[in-house]
């Protein structure tokens, strides 16, 4: 039987950590760029559907309260008729309190995908991007570990690395 070297042993669990870690990680990296892709065209109407919904506010709403329980970004009453109020998304009426508004959003389906990118850390999901994160900062270590330090590819693989970080960091300060 062969004895194995301490440093060679290290290189072939690393090498079969990131091979077993990227394939799992490229299902996870399949979802998440879809999530985005569709998050780049949030601003329109690609797979969206109108949703109209007949609502019984409080009469006599303020424009300030109006919006706050419509809970609609940018709101503005664009005409006001009588009691009628008009905005972009529909109408109150601060007689009745009744109000219609139309909004489009997403499928459920769809909504949860572009919800992945929009987590914060008191969501329960937070952790699913925590363990994906980590996963994906383990891919990049462990890319170092392909090859031998001090070889002409792990040279190589250094240069790259601190080019990326340098790439980054450049277009920090100048965007």
């Amino acid at each position: 039987m062969k004895k194995i070297e301490a440093g060679k042993n290290l290189y072939c669990i690393m090498r079969g950590l990131h091979r077993d870690i990227g394939f799992l990680t490229l299902g996870l990296t399949l979802v998440y760029v879809l999530s985005g892709v569709l998050l780049i065209y949030r601003n329109t109407d690609f797979l969206k559907k109108e949703k109209t919904s007949e609502l019984q506010l409080q009469q006599n709403l303020s424009e300030e309260d109006l919006a706050k329980q419509l809970a609609v970004r940018n709101f503005r009453v664009e005409k006001k008729e009588g009691d009628v109020f008009y905005f972009k998304e529909g109408f109150y009426n601060a007689t009745t309190g009744a109000a219609k508004i139309s909004r489009k959003d997403y499928p459920p389906i769809i909504k949860k995908l572009v919800s992945l990118h929009k987590i914060t850390g008191a969501n329960r999901l937070s952790l699913l991007n925590t363990i994906y994160g980590i996963l994906l900062l383990f891919l990049a270590v462990s890319s170092l570990f392909m090859f031998k330090f001090g070889t002409g590819k792990s040279k190589r693989g250094l240069a790259f690395t601190s080019l990326g970080v340098i790439l980054t960091i450049l277009f920090l300060v100048l965007l």
